[in-house]
């Protein structure tokens, strides 16, 4: 019997997961500054999170269509994370130097897990949001409230300055993820006995029956794959989620410096971060409606455009009010971009290879960020906010471009409706 993932099931695992970035993103940085790691030493081990982006998606996507699994990889990845900031935590608590090369090999392994722990959950997402008629983004939600709330939580109660306290605190919101990710019941899930089949199959009939086979199934996963990246639309939506990216990692890196060299009190500096993420919330919660009314590609447009306005606006603005003000900007700029792509993504791929182009979509975004974070933190080096968001701006408006183009080339009808509207009815 074929089980689905209940919509709580899903929300809750997103809560989880996204409570491990809650603690790891604001504090992972100091605690290494802690051992001793600054500079480029520092720079190089934070950029195995997006470095492993453009590497793992797409091989845990290939091999999640492939095995016809999603669920198992979730556990494997919770699992494998879970072990490596155990690790860390068992050697900082017994005082054991790990150096550059141990941390390095640290970070890069759990980097190397986070990908599945959060593509396979939005491919499940999705699915999900097939059947239950629920929108794809009031699902994902809930991991922007988990991060913001463990953000707050973790600044106030962890000091990373202890060696233990930082990896224990991972460790133990990982056990919880683990813990969450068993209530997403994996159906008829069996990757080893799908191999078995497979070989078995392939020993009978030869080759030339497994070639049968593949062209009645309509090809296999790597055909549809190559075929989907050699549709000029989808090409342009890969190119066009890099630009994007990139402008957006300007946020991530800069942001806080603008706000304290234009005066921005530093008091409100948190508050300004969670006004965005209610800004991104808002809008997940009522994505539905928003892609039943806009096909994914105009959506993806819209929110482009808002990202060069956004960027563009902050490269000029000075007074502090109107920098808090521009904040829910941030719905057009990220929520609106990450759930009109997810749409694309699910209506433009044969479902056959869905967490393969989610793989893809992930992998190109995750190459945004990394020459974005290579890029900015010169930028603003040499000019400042202005010169960064300038160009932040610019960068975004040529992702415009590219989206409308890639609209006009879409070879079929993308309404999002069946996936994403809250409306739509469940389907067996």
């Amino acid at each position: 019997m074929h089980l689905k993932p209940s919509p709580r099931a899903i929300s809750l695992y997103y809560f989880g997961i996204f409570a491990v970035l809650g603690v790891y993103l604001p504090l992972f940085p100091s605690w290494l500054e802690g051992r001793g790691v600054r500079g480029l030493a520092m720079g190089a081990i934070a950029a195995t999170l997006p470095a492993m982006g453009l590497v793992a998606p797409p091989v845990f996507g290939l091999i999640a269509d492939a095995l016809g699994v999603r669920v198992w990889l979730i556990r494997a990845a919770c699992a494998g994370a879970l072990a490596v900031f155990a690790l860390l935590a068992l050697s900082s608590a017994l005082d054991v130097s790990l150096g550059f090369g141990g941390l390095f090999a640290a970070a890069l392994a759990f980097a190397f897990f986070r990908a599945p722990m959060f593509t396979m959950a939005d491919v499940v997402a999705l699915e999900t949001s097939l059947t239950s008629g629920i929108a794809y983004g009031r699902l994902r939600l809930w991991g922007s409230i988990s991060f913001a709330l463990m953000a707050i939580v973790s600044g106030a109660l962890i000091d990373p300055a202890r060696p233990a306290a930082f990896p224990v605190a991972i460790a133990a919101a990982l056990l919880v993820a683990f813990a969450l990710s068993w209530a997403l019941p994996a159906g008829d899930e069996a990757p080893l006995q799908r191999l078995g089949r497979r070989g078995g199959a392939q020993g009978a009939e030869g080759a030339e029956g497994a070639a049968r086979a593949a062209a009645a199934a309509g090809g296999s996963v790597r055909e549809r794959a190559g075929a989907l990246l050699r549709s000029r639309d989808f090409r342009l939506f890969l190119a066009a989620s890099f630009l994007a990216q990139s402008a957006n990692s300007s946020y991530d890196l800069c942001y806080t410096l603008h706000l304290r060299d234009v005066g921005f009190p530093d008091p409100l500096v948190g508050v300004a971060w969670a006004v965005g993420v209610a800004g991104e919330i808002a809008l997940m919660a009522f994505s539905g409606p928003l892609l039943q009314r806009f096909a994914p590609p105009v959506a993806l447009a819209v929110a482009f455009a808002g990202a060069s306005l956004r960027w563009a606006l902050l490269s000029q603005v000075r007074f502090w009010p109107a920098l808090l003000a521009l904040q829910p900007l941030h719905a057009v700029s990220f929520a609106m971009m990450w759930v009109a792509s997810l749409a694309y993504t699910r209506d433009r791929a044969p479902p056959q290879i869905l967490a393969t182009a989610q793989g893809l979509f992930s992998a190109s975004a995750g190459a945004g960020s990394v020459i974005g974070m290579l890029t900015w933190g010169e930028l603003y080096k040499r000019g400042g906010g202005a010169l960064t968001f300038g160009v932040a701006s610019i960068t975004a408006a040529i992702a415009f471009v590219l989206a409308v183009t890639f609209a006009r080339s879409t070879r079929r009808s993308l309404s999002g409706s069946s996936i994403f509207s809250a409306g739509s009815q469940c389907q067996e």
